[in-house]
């Protein structure tokens, strides 16, 4: 999958490699370990249950059929409160008064904050629209969903759309929440090296990347190193990356960690000089080296 438009030079010569699932080991079930403050991933049936209920509190209020229109209401009223029904509100107001269907499906799903009763989870939605009429439009956006853990039942208080980013929170404990949180902090960095295109120190920008990338990706990208960076000292590429993008795992293991990105990015170049923003979904692995986490594989999360 490529990423628009010259973004790093492996994802512009088509050179990501696929993610694919990692299973999570089991927590650290000694008597003497201290309960870490995140349990996100690694307490494995509380991250379940909150992904599942997240995944179906999303889909159900960001869906609406004029054929079945009290079942997005419905939806609000059992998962939202507080500001996030007023959020919601505000976007889905206007596909109800048009007489639209909207069909929200999640892509992946992520657990940032995870503690007995409360979470904040990343959750990717592919959305199908189609006015009365009119043909069918599909596209894709990031949502994160602040919630709370009470008689059982998640419900949700604050929901955000293609949200402000957030740092990574600092939590304690070692094992998998050690492997968790150094992985994050390096995939925080990493993807703003990663992504970053000076148009006046390309052959530099791209040295940078190599620094936070592991086999198979690393040959794959010397490969295509060559005509990618001409290409792009000819247009003068520039890419800025918000130094703060959003970042989640979603399996963890001692010496690989996949993970969910929300990344910012402003793109100039001699051929489109006023910048262009985009919001960028992402699915990542890293694997532990002998000098920190590297990316293994990264690649674009398509709309299906």
């Amino acid at each position: 999958m490529r990423i628009w438009p010259i973004l790093c030079l492996a994802l512009l010569a088509g050179c990501t490699q696929a993610v694919h699932g990692t299973a999570v080991a089991p927590p650290d079930a000694s008597p003497s370990a201290a309960r870490p403050s995140n349990l996100a991933l690694v307490d494995a049936e509380a991250t379940k249950e909150v992904l599942l209920a997240t995944a179906s509190a999303v889909e159900g209020v960001f869906s609406f059929d004029p054929a079945n229109p009290d079942a997005q209401q419905q939806a609000v009223t059992k998962y939202l409160t507080g500001s996030a029904r007023t959020e919601v509100e505000k976007l889905l107001g206007p596909v109800r008064q048009a007489g639209a269907q909207v069909s929200s499906k999640v892509n992946d799903v992520a657990v940032s904050e995870l503690t007995e009763n409360s979470a904040r989870v990343l959750v990717m939605i592919d959305q199908t629209s189609a006015r009365p009429g009119g043909q069918s439009t599909k596209g894709g956006a990031a949502v994160v969903a602040v919630g709370k853990r009470e008689q059982g039942a998640w419900q949700y208080s604050e929901i955000s759309v293609n949200p402000t980013l957030k740092s990574i929170p600092k939590s304690t404990g070692g094992g998998l929440v050690e492997a968790r949180d150094k992985a994050l902090t390096a995939a925080h960095t990493g993807i703003v090296t990663l992504l970053s295109i000076d148009g006046n120190d390309v052959s530099g920008s791209l040295d940078r990347q190599l620094t936070v990338l592991t086999e198979p990706l690393l040959t794959q990208m010397r490969g295509a190193m060559t005509t990618a960076a001409q290409t792009m000292r000819e247009k003068r590429t520039t890419v800025t990356v918000a130094e703060d993008p959003m970042v989640a795992a979603t399996a963890v293991t001692p010496d690989v960690v996949t993970g969910l990105a929300l990344v910012k990015t402003t793109v100039t170049s001699a051929d489109a000089p006023q910048p262009a923003e985009r919001v960028m979904r992402m699915k990542f692995e890293l694997a532990k080296q002998d000098n920190g986490w590297k990316f293994r594989g990264i690649n674009n999360l398509v709309a299906s």
